[in-house]
């Protein structure tokens, strides 16, 4: 069947107290409903990326938007012909997106959010300005915005590090932007702390973007946390990368596993390391008979 893609995130604050039988519910929704997929619940809100049949994932989002009443949540739809997760995952933890920033309290209602359509047309005016993607470097290495700048950060929590080492001027408007807009809403409040004076973010991302837009400014694809590994401009799972055996991250060397005949793809950089086996357990097959050959 072809399943039903949507990604969602709020930040609502939550009684840490209630979230156990939040999880709880939510997994029996999810269960009832066919839907598998990974959903963070924290006294910040929650985030998710989920997918199943169509009413499943219906049913999922009338559940989830019953945990807020001041505005619709905003949900990312896509497709796929294979199943993007193989289990239902709900987390708890202490932030929906890992900044380590759990005193930042981003606002639903922040009117520095551009549609795509106005994302779209500031990235084509004649106007000053910065675009920064604030995604990690091996999710910008495969796709990001025509001019953007990658401040190669590893993880996320190193964009404050960034920020101040950066030589940028402050006074000229800045946009960013991430994988579905959540990364944005806390990076945009310490840029605030830094001084930058004129920041906005792309509302729903590079998902929301490739929606309206998958000709438009955006060049390469789209990394994605699970097993489309990324999506194309017309957010379509990836023809050109999968899952590299080795570092877990996006591959594009394709080779034939030398134990069990399967094509797969590697990274670059794990390439020298990883072209003859396609997984672990192959690996370790190849190298115990080459064990015994030897």
């Amino acid at each position: 069947m072809p399943w039903h893609v949507t990604a969602f995130y709020r930040f609502q604050p939550f009684n840490e107290a209630d979230l156990p039988a939040m999880k709880e519910r939510l997994r029996e929704v999810m269960e009832a409903s066919g839907v598998l997929g990974l959903v963070i619940l924290a006294p910040e809100g929650f985030n998710g990326t989920v997918a199943g049949p169509t009413d499943g994932i219906e049913a999922l989002k009338a559940f989830v938007q019953s945990w807020v009443e001041d505005a619709p949540v905003r949900f990312k739809d896509s497709f796929s012909n294979e199943a993007p997760f193989h289990r239902v995952s709900i987390d708890l933890r202490k932030e929906i997106v890992g900044l380590k920033r759990t005193d930042l309290a981003p606002e639903a209602e922040d009117n520095r959010h551009l549609s795509p359509a106005e994302w779209h047309a500031m990235l084509l005016s004649d106007e000053p300005k910065i675009i920064i993607d604030t995604r990690n470097d091996y999710e910008t290495k495969i796709g990001k915005f025509r001019g953007a700048i990658d401040p190669g950060i590893k993880k996320f929590s190193d964009w404050k590090t960034y920020l101040q080492s950066t030589d940028l001027p402050k006074d000229i408007p800045v946009m960013i932007y991430c994988t579905g807009g959540i990364r944005c809403e806390k990076a945009i409040l310490e840029m605030d702390e830094e001084g930058f004076q004129r920041v906005v973010q792309l509302r729903d991302g590079i998902l929301g973007y490739l929606a309206e837009y998958p000709d438009g400014e955006y060049e390469g694809e789209c990394y994605v946390f699970d097993d489309r590994t990324a999506v194309d401009a017309h957010l379509q799972p990836s023809a050109l990368y999968s899952t590299c055996p080795g570092c877990g991250l996006a591959g594009d060397r394709a080779y034939t596993c030398e134990w069990c005949g399967d094509e797969f793809k590697v990274c670059a950089e794990c390439e020298p390391k990883w072209k003859r086996h396609c997984s672990k357990t192959c690996r370790d097959r190849v190298l115990r008979r080459d064990r015994k050959k030897a």
